[in-house]
């Protein structure tokens, strides 16, 4: 907790809420901070909410994770095959040499799709159908999983239209139906509503403004630079969304929850969720650590995750069994079963 009160304390992010279970039982759970008034552009005059436990905040590309696991559970119900094409499930998907394709590649980030071109407005993440379409059309980077580059936003997208047509839900109602309920989370869902969006904590740039390197990645993905992203997530229009690689918005327990799950071999409260050799497929590495072409430093992924490494990785020192995922950089949520730790550090 220590480390924790000197991260708030660098006064780069206005809130740090932060869960740790060992073996099951809860460490921390804790926050320190404000949910809303205490951001860059506040001043001492400003109404200021103190964050708790229970704040609910975007977790931004930890979503992804998230969303991987609804895939691997379909997949276990004998609904999709992830070796098979997307077009096989989206035909129109199947152009410009697009047509082998797999979900695999997808999911570890070889589909050659890692941003939406052609676009200058971060709102089109907001716009599924417009969205997908220039994805069907897009010409992709590299073919047959060749190369590695991690899609931003894009990889949602398909993954939610798979859902769409295999299920007849989109990913939130299949969420729901499969995880949410099941699990009883109060808060952990795409996007938000009601009393959970009057509590969200308020997003601003700390630090970051004006860096060439960020509004880059940015552009590349969405067509936008960190300021029109920060504007446009703290409008109801995205939390109404189902951005599956982006929206989803938890509470730091919830978030640890969840991985939890995964540690326990899918069980939890008496209930199986998943089965365990779903959670071995899910996490298995799908290469070494290797230059991500769109981050531009070396990553390892399995079918959803980001792993950990040996001596030094993403969740530590010797975290090489670590399974995990970042949003937007400093959102961290991950489990290793070596430690039998279950983590969420949300700001």
């Amino acid at each position: 907790w220590s480390a924790v009160e000197g991260l708030y304390r660098t006064g780069y992010y206005p809130a740090v809420m932060f869960c740790l279970r060992r073996e099951g039982k809860v460490v921390f759970n804790r926050a320190i901070g404000h949910a809303r008034g205490n951001g860059p552009d506040d001043d001492a005059g400003t109404p200021k909410v103190r964050a708790t436990v229970r704040t609910p905040t975007c977790i931004f590309s930890a979503s992804k994770a998230i969303s991987a696991m609804v895939m691997h559970r379909m997949e276990e119900k004998g609904e999709i095959n992830l070796l098979n094409p997307i077009s096989h499930y989206i035909p129109e998907f199947g152009k410009h040499g697009k047509e082998r394709t797999t979900i695999y590649h997808l999911l570890s980030h070889r589909a050659g799709i890692p941003g939406i071109e052609g676009v200058e407005d971060a709102r089109v993440v907001l716009d599924h159908a417009q969205s997908l379409q220039l994805l069907c059309d897009a010409e992709p980077k590299h073919l047959f999983g060749r190369r590695q580059a991690y899609h931003a936003i894009t990889g949602g997208v398909i993954l939610n239209e798979i859902v769409r047509r295999v299920s007849g839900m989109d990913m939130r109602k299949a969420w729901r139906a499969w995880f949410k309920e099941p699990m009883g989370f109060k808060v952990l869902d795409y996007g938000a509503s009601g009393a959970v969006l009057a509590k969200v904590t308020e997003q601003a740039p700390t630090g970051i403004q004006g860096c060439r390197i960020v509004d880059d990645f940015l552009r590349d993905a969405i067509g936008a630079t960190i300021d029109e992203v920060s504007e446009l997530v703290n409008t109801g229009d995205f939390y109404r969304a189902v951005i599956p690689s982006g929206n989803m918005v938890s509470t730091a327990e919830e978030a640890s929850a969840f991985y939890q799950m995964l540690l326990d071999g899918g069980r939890w409260n008496g209930r199986q969720i998943l089965r365990p050799e779903t959670i071995q497929r899910a996490t298995m590495e799908v290469g070494p650590h290797q230059f991500d072409r769109t981050v531009g430093m070396p990553l390892r992924f399995s079918q959803g995750f980001m792993l950990g490494g040996a001596p030094f990785g993403l969740f530590g020192a010797k975290s090489h069994q670590a399974y995990g995922h970042v949003g937007l950089v400093n959102n961290i949520t991950w489990a290793d079963p070596e430690r039998q730790i279950s983590v969420a550090l949300l700001v």
